[in-house]
């Protein structure tokens, strides 16, 4: 009888644990929800920022080192946050550090507004600032952007860990890097119709002047007040899930796996290629294609598209068919997209089909990167124990943000060489990358299932 009783009793201990699971992930869900939520509103700057600034810039005369220190900057200062927040997240939670850059975010656009210009009066005296101010505000709001940026990215990544399960991380993480984009989309658009009211010039037609450049950075900075407020209220400290998590886990998965510091060794090389030649894809493309920048915007529309509204969707594919693949094909088709580019005028003669050829390329190349890095994010949560997760991310953003500051600066000797060179030199980094990623790198999630298996 009382066997009976316990029997009955273990049963219902176990429907009550069913029961509350669906609670759980449901709120798990809220709680992503939220989080991107946040990032969307404090990412309203970002694709603006990498087309508007150089032209800005050339307004007071910055010079080419100046605006390529103005892209360096940011990811230096990413690179020296990452590691030490890292590590404080996994001491001290989430949340704060998550309401530090977003708080950090919202001082970076308050600066840019007064990037510019401008003269008062001050009682008797008439305070004036001149172009190398403008110049120096610019340096100095790129430069705690860039540490804001990163560390809201990185708490965000580690935020999302806490919440995914593992058999749903590709699809979280999508999501995660889509609200990213996502909110860049969303400032282009803003910034298109600021373009429109404030930047019409009778003899020049649309520029990018002072006046557009405030409004909009006012705009933004009114976005990343809002998204600091929801930070606060909203989204909750998720340290304790993955603390829960770690006394689940074996004692060795508290650790960090090694195959993190191969990744990382990946990630670094092909970061300092894709972003590298980041600063001369458009340059080559005006060069060598058309100077139509309406032309080029279309041909790269459905690609920013697909990195706003796809990458959740295509995260799922990483949930099925594990982490290496979708990195493998997404790294080889932007080698091969890199490898078009300097080709394009020669094969297509007519400018329109070498743009539509050029916006297929953008786009097949936009899809298959899309899920390599949800599956690449995917892969360093699998890597790194509850305990060790901000840890880890704090090491796989620190990766990325090596591959930044150094990247262009190596593609940028080339450049000056022969033209082609980045291209080239891209596509041959990136299909090596693809081929490590399939000889030296494993997969920790189909190694711990074939553990289980075993087990069993």
């Amino acid at each position: 009888m009382q066997q009976t009783i316990e029997s009955a009793q273990d049963g219902l201990t176990a429907v009550q644990a069913a029961a509350k699971a669906p609670i759980h992930l449901l709120e798990a869900r809220r709680n992503l929800h939220r989080l991107q939520t946040v990032i969307r509103l404090a990412s309203l700057a970002t694709s603006v920022l990498v087309v508007a600034l150089p032209i800005y810039s050339s307004n007071f005369n910055a010079s080419g080192l100046e605006k390529g220190l103005l892209f360096a900057i940011p990811a230096f200062m990413m690179a020296i946050a990452r590691p030490i927040i890292g590590r404080s997240m996994d001491l001290y939670g989430r949340r704060f550090f998550l309401c530090l850059g977003v708080g950090i975010l919202l001082l970076a656009m308050v600066l840019f507004i007064f990037a510019r210009e401008f003269s008062f009066r001050l009682g008797g005296m008439v305070i004036r600032a001149d172009a190398s101010f403008a110049v120096t505000m610019l340096f100095v709001a790129r430069m705690i952007q860039g540490f804001g940026l990163g560390t809201m990215l990185l708490s965000s990544y580690t935020i999302t860990a806490d919440l995914s399960r593992q058999s749903g991380r590709g699809s979280s993480f999508g999501y995660t890097e889509e609200a990213q984009y996502r909110g860049g989309l969303y400032g282009g658009l803003i910034a298109v119709l600021i373009l429109l009211l404030f930047g019409f010039d009778p003899t020049h037609g649309l520029r990018l002047n002072q006046t557009v450049w405030s409004v909009l950075f006012a705009v933004y900075a009114l976005g990343t007040l809002l998204a600091f407020v929801l930070a606060v209220r909203t989204v909750p400290e998720t340290h304790k899930y993955a603390l829960i998590e770690a006394e689940r886990e074996e004692a060795t998965q508290q650790k960090i796996d090694p195959q993190l510091y191969v990744l990382m060794a990946i990630v670094t090389l092909t970061t300092a290629s894709s972003y590298g030649l980041t600063p001369f894809i458009l340059t080559f493309i005006q060069d060598h294609l058309t100077q139509n920048i309406l032309l080029i915007a279309v041909a790269y529309m459905p690609a920013a598209l697909i990195w706003a509204f796809l990458p959740s969707r295509l995260g799922r594919v990483t949930d099925r068919v594990g982490r290496k693949p979708p990195m493998v094909v997404g790294l080889t088709m932007s080698g091969l997209f890199s490898l078009t580019i300097p080709f394009l005028s020669m094969v297509f003669p007519s400018v329109s089909l070498a743009i539509f050829a050029l916006m297929l390329f953008a786009t097949l190349e936009a899809a298959c990167y899309a899920a390599a890095v949800p599956a690449e994010q995917a892969m360093v949560a699998d890597m790194t124990g509850g305990k060790q997760r901000g840890t880890g991310f704090g090491l796989y953003t620190l990766a990325q943000s090596t591959g930044q500051v150094f990247g262009p600066l190596l593609m940028g000797i080339l450049y000056d060489g022969d033209r082609a060179g980045p291209f080239l030199a891209n596509a041959v980094i990136l299909i090596i990358g693809s081929v490590l990623v399939v000889t030296v790198l494993q997969d920790p999630a189909k190694r711990r299932r074939s553990l289980v298996s075993i087990a069993k």
